[in-house]
């Protein structure tokens, strides 16, 4: 299954692999571009990402409540379901009143974010390893300090983990990595431990990498 290509918000993040739009118009529009070109899912980008350079932010990017909601419409007349890359309680919030199927990344999760997902059962698939590996990237990777920080929001991604499980909020499993990647394996098995870590029993997230996954993907 593909999403072919991410919409992003025009001077926002997500210009590597999306198309920027901006007016409603632009928006239905592209949502057709993508239906002719066979995606199977929409992805967008509903907020920035976690910023290496000001530890507590999220740069810039997304789109508003509104336009969230145009898209999730839009696709849902074409028969598509709507995944969104999203950071941040605001933006995660926003997916979920929208009726996004999935909330991809969700770090900076909160107990009040948790629970909108759990009551419009809205899959979150948290690529906590996304997070490790780009604070570890680049020359000489992060700065203390940023790691320091980075350190601690992935505990509390984690934390956050298992609440969403006691909560009943659907997971997924999800790496984030760029394919075809020659180490996918090792770092699936790593995604797959850091459920664990969260509190998750092993044939739980063996139940959320398989019918998991197959469920938010509308397979049998």
């Amino acid at each position: 299954m593909s999403a072919r290509w991410a919409l992003y918000k025009k001077g926002g993040y997500g210009a590597r692999f999306g198309v920027a739009v901006e007016t409603r118009e632009e928006i239905k529009t592209e949502i057709l571009n993508l239906k002719n070109a066979g995606a199977d899912i929409i992805k967008i980008m509903a907020s920035g990402i976690v910023s290496l350079k000001e530890p507590g932010n999220v740069t810039a990017g997304g789109f508003t409540t509104q336009e969230i909601q145009l898209i999730v419409d839009e696709a849902r007349k074409l028969g598509l379901n709507v995944m969104a890359h999203a950071n941040g309680e605001a933006a995660i919030i926003s997916c979920a009143k929208a009726g996004v199927r999935s909330i991809e990344h969700g770090f900076f999760m909160t107990n009040r974010a948790l629970e909108a997902l759990a009551q419009q059962e809205i899959f979150w698939t948290p690529t906590v390893g996304a997070l490790v590996r780009a604070a570890g990237s680049g020359p000489g990777g992060a700065s203390n300090h940023v790691r320091d920080f980075i350190d601690g929001l992935i505990r509390v991604h984690l934390t956050m983990i298992g609440r969403a499980a006691a909560l009943g909020v659907p997971l997924a499993v999800g790496t984030d990595c760029v394919l075809p990647a020659t180490d996918y394996g090792r770092v699936y098995g790593e995604e797959l431990g850091y459920f664990e870590r969260a509190g998750i029993a092993h044939a739980g997230v063996v139940a959320i990498a398989t019918s998991g996954g197959a469920r938010l993907l509308g397979l049998k």
